[in-house]
């Protein structure tokens, strides 16, 4: 540890900092675009220097919690409410993970979003959502992490829809919000199932009661389906993916940070959150688990190989990643999926951020309009091929460290899932170095021309300017090195100080079959798409007529947005679901509302017909009412209705 250890109230200025730049731009700074971007800036870059002092904090304790406590908040009955910070070797590598990203990301907003009419409402939304990101995880309580969970949506949702005067913009936005929160009604009834259960909503009591069998296998087997089902929204899973990249609609710096290194990382984190929860379920959750993510990842990556939109191959990249740490938390492998999501948090911001770099310059992001540009764009063509490499698994970029924990804990526990993580990295190899040929090399094919409200500034391919192209370069400095930091296992063992000892069986390892494995998949898909994109032999087109109907199907995403907006939304909820809750709405709920009105009215004219002004008719009908009164007090106290009904 090189500084004291960090006082709490530092802690949670790391989570204040960009919430205060959110507030200070809506309330003072909206007219103001250039100081908007500056403040969000600064403050972001508060938050950074006090998360690397939070991180050396945390690796002065070994990766332990630190002894904050919670905040009572507020009690209702048996509902304690109280929020405080966890710091432990988890949430100390994601909190320098996104005030890293996040930080870039606004350096090279400033030359991507210049000129934008937005633009201070950009750098806003941007702030609330690292902030967002931020207590989502720092929280110690669910509850709490429920919130600023719900937080992540509604900011991902304004960010993805920023352009709302584009129809796309607007309707993937729509999309994305609307699927993931099929996802968190399944997490929402987590919540209430374990509080029901236990009791408490602290996240490390919960993890301690189900390693101690305190939580039944029942309880257990809910409260993790419902946690995943909270991840598979947020983190894209199969069923769940398919709002993913249509959310790419959103400006390129939205991509390079909500949707491939905090946000959709979101749901990883949760299930690292709980690990020793879902440590503790019964075997058959596990092999879910890890078999939903083995299909996504190699399901995702199918489509990415058909793929002609550079941002969109890039997030069925992020759809098969995140398939990968999802694959390893079924098998285990806490240590493999946490490293590969800070691994890949740098390499995938960085190719994002050199997509943007190509749609500037081109004002396309169709690759079939690309090419020729690695002359003209020399550093995004070397920044974006340190990115690929790393993505693929090449020896010795820092992707090759991560991905091979997660083929080594495949290659232990399940030879299916092993054999499909190897496809799997070929097929990575495959469709990030088509893109490389098909957009760097070979002639330049004209881009497109810039529209009103669409990304680009000129028509020609140029370079781009310094504020975007030095995050580029700083990320390349992660995409090379970061993964030596588990070289010895180093990265492992402190990562693993959040877990109660008892489940911590991390050990380095170096398994030369899972290398060489890795390592040829790697290579393979390399010269694949070199063969075919670079010297065409053979030609794409005949390899695809060879397929037959095949790249087709793969082309229109398997039908899984037809199945899901023409089969279930319009055929099922409009149609079915539809009609019945609109029957119902006219026939019963109108007709209750109707009804009591029709009442009341009959009653008022009944009232006012009776309603004459003699005062001769006012007094019989009050001799009336007493006679009434007389009578039914008879009735019922002296004993009538009992001679009557024995």
């Amino acid at each position: 540890m090189l500084l004291p250890a960090i006082p709490e109230a530092a802690v949670w200025a790391i989570y204040a900092a960009p919430l205060v730049a959110f507030l200070v731009i809506v309330a003072a700074l909206r007219h103001r675009p250039l100081l908007a971007g500056r403040f969000a800036i600064a403050a972001i870059a508060v938050s950074w220097v006090l998360a690397m002092w939070a991180l050396d904090t945390s690796i002065g304790l070994h990766g332990e919690p630190a002894a904050f406590q919670p905040h009572h908040w507020m009690s209702l009955f048996n509902l304690h409410v109280e929020f405080g910070i966890r710091l432990d070797g988890l949430s100390a590598v994601m909190i320098a993970v996104v005030t890293s990203i996040s930080l870039l990301v606004q350096i090279y907003s400033t030359g991507y979003m210049a000129g934008d009419h937005g633009y201070p409402r950009f750098f806003a939304f941007m702030s609330l959502f690292t902030m967002s990101m931020l207590g989502l995880v720092m929280a110690s309580s669910l509850l709490q992490l429920f919130i600023h969970w719900e937080l992540v949506g509604l900011t991902s949702y304004l960010l993805i829809g920023f352009w709302f005067h584009r129809p796309a913009a607007a309707a993937a936005a729509k999309k994305a919000f609307i699927v993931t929160r099929f996802g968190d009604f399944g997490f929402m009834l987590a919540v209430v199932l374990i509080w029901v259960k236990t009791g408490t909503f602290d996240i490390a009591e919960i993890n301690h009661l189900a390693h101690t069998g305190m939580i039944s296998a029942s309880v257990l087997t809910g409260f993790v389906l419902g946690l995943f089902a909270g991840a598979s929204g947020k983190s894209a899973q199969f069923p769940l993916h398919f709002w993913l990249p249509d959310a790419m609609e959103g400006p390129t710096p939205v991509s390079s940070i909500v949707h491939s290194a905090t946000m959709v990382a979101a749901g990883v984190y949760l299930l690292l959150r709980f690990f020793g929860t879902v440590e503790a379920a019964p075997g058959g959750v596990h092999t879910t688990i890890a078999y939903i993510g083995g299909f996504t990842a190699i399901f995702a990556a199918s489509m990415g190989i058909v793929a002609t939109d550079i941002k969109r191959v890039l997030a069925y990249s992020t759809i098969s990643q995140l398939g990968y740490m999802v694959m390893a938390i079924g098998l285990g492998g806490y240590v493999a999926a946490i490293f590969h999501l800070f691994t890949h948090a740098f390499f995938k911001s960085l190719l994002f951020q050199g997509a943007g770099s190509l749609s500037h310059a081109t004002n396309t992001f169709e690759m079939p309009l690309m090419g020729g540009l690695r002359t003209k764009m020399p550093i995004t063509f070397w920044t974006f091929l340190i990115g690929s490499l790393s993505l693929s698994g090449v020896f010795p970029l820092a992707g090759f460290w991560s991905k091979d924990e997660i083929l080594l804990d495949a290659y232990h526990h399940d030879m299916v899932l092993f054999v499909i993580a190897s496809l799997v990295a070929f097929m990575t190899a495959l469709y990030m170095f088509r893109a490389i040929f098909l957009t760097f090399f070979g002639e330049y094919k004209g881009g497109a021309e810039p529209e009103p409200g669409h990304e680009g500034h000129q028509a020609h391919p140029h370079e781009s300017p310094r504020s975007m192209v030095a995050p580029l370069m700083i990320l390349s400095v992660g995409a090379i090195f970061f993964g030596l930091f588990n070289a010895t296992g180093a990265f492992g063992h402190f990562v693993e100080g959040a877990l109660d000892p008892a489940i911590r069986h991390f050990h380095f390892e170096l398994n030369i079959v899972v290398m060489t494995v890795s390592t040829v998949a790697a290579l393979g898909g390399i010269a694949v798409a070199a063969a075919i994109y670079y010297a065409g032999r053979p030609e794409s087109s005949a390899i695809r007529a060879k397929l037959g109907p095949l790249p087709g199907v793969v082309s229109r995403l398997y039908y899984v947005n037809e199945i899901a907006e023409d089969g279930v939304v319009r055929g099922v909820l409009y149609g079915g679901i539809g009609r019945a809750a609109a029957a119902f709405d006219k026939y019963v709920v109108d007709g209750i509302v109707n009804g009591v009105g029709l009442a009341t009215r009959l009653v008022g004219l009944g009232v006012r017909q009776a309603m004459t002004g003699q005062l001769q008719a006012y007094t019989s009908m009050y001799v009336l009412g007493v006679v009434v009164a007389i009578g039914a007090i008879f009735v019922l106290s002296g004993g009538a209705l009992e001679r009557l009904v024995p």
